[in-house]
């Protein structure tokens, strides 16, 4: 189905969301550049990704954004020219961000697997602020550490030392992260959505 969310999170920032329902054909009609495309897609090995990188495109059309005018860091960020994109999906759901401001978005369907793997990306000091360490709040963390890696922009991040939660809200739908990693120091806000058992969060470098 076509536009699940489309929000203006702050000026400016806007989150767009799509639930994949449709076939490869129908996703990729009225796209620009169709030859192009279909190589791009004969690179991505299952159908399921070549849907997500599709309806990602399809989101990116809302705001008059184009596969072509997509460039990509030596670390594999998507830039745009006058302004900030990020891309993510997971299983049904594609989300991209655009922004006047570095953005990063991440979105992850609920996993039991997720706890078996916490150790990996989250901290004793996120432990005691989150509390309940139930699959929604644990992948809440992921999305949020996620998000803030794509905003970055750079390779050789450890989520659970460089990527630190300063703070939550009551209702746990907003954060403020810091990240830091060879003296180089950044603050996000965070903004938080949950639906359909999908956690996506958006990642909005703080001024």
């Amino acid at each position: 189905m076509p536009l699940y969310k489309h929000s203006e999170i702050i000026p400016n920032t806007f989150l767009l969301i799509w639930e994949i329902t449709e076939t490869k054909n129908m996703l990729i009609k009225n796209l620009k550049n169709i030859n192009q495309l279909t190589l791009k897609l004969s690179h991505l090995k299952s159908n399921s990704h070549k849907l997500q990188f599709l309806s990602n495109l399809q989101l990116m059309k809302l705001k008059n954004i184009s596969f072509e005018d997509l460039d990509y860091n030596v670390n594999g960020k998507p830039e745009l020219e006058n302004r900030y994109i990020s891309l993510s999906h997971s299983f049904d759901y594609s989300a991209v961000t655009v922004s006047d401001k570095k953005v990063g978005v991440d979105v992850e369907k609920f996993r039991s697997k997720i706890s078996k793997i916490s150790h990996k990306f989250i901290s004793a000091n996120e432990i005691n602020l989150i509390g309940d360490q139930s699959i929604e709040n644990l992948t809440k963390v992921w999305t949020i550490k996620e998000a803030v890696y794509k905003a970055f922009g750079f390779s050789g991040i450890d989520f659970k030392k460089n990527i630190a939660i300063e703070s939550i809200n009551k209702r746990f739908t907003k954060a403020f992260v810091k990240i830091n990693i060879d003296d180089e120091f950044e603050s996000y806000n965070i903004e938080i959505f949950n639906f359909s058992q999908y956690i996506c969060s958006v990642a909005i470098q703080s001024t």
